[in-house]
């Protein structure tokens, strides 16, 4: 069992190289948990520009999809007649 700050059969009177052990232990749990929190941040903010950049292109692909099928109408559902078909068919197996 690894003994902790908490742990009440510690001596909480530490000297010399003892204390400067624990010291810097301590130093080090700050310091990786700072560096943890701002890993965290930069992946969010990593994530979240992604996210943006992927919905602003998917919008825009959205976009150019509705005004092929408003330019040509009769195609593009003989196009959805045929996808659905072949998913028909896929099923059905």
């Amino acid at each position: 069992m690894a003994a902790t700050s908490q742990d009440p059969h510690v001596n909480s009177s530490y000297s010399g190289p003892a204390k400067e052990v624990k010291d810097d232990v301590d130093a080090l749990r700050s310091d990786i948990a700072s560096l943890a929190s701002s890993v965290s941040k930069l992946a969010s903010e990593k994530v979240g520009g992604a996210a943006g950049e992927a919905q602003a292109m998917a919008k825009e692909k959205l976009g150019d999809i509705e005004s092929t099928i408003r330019q040509n109408p009769t195609q593009s559902a003989l196009i959805a007649v045929g996808v659905g078909f072949l998913i028909g068919l896929v099923l059905t197996r």
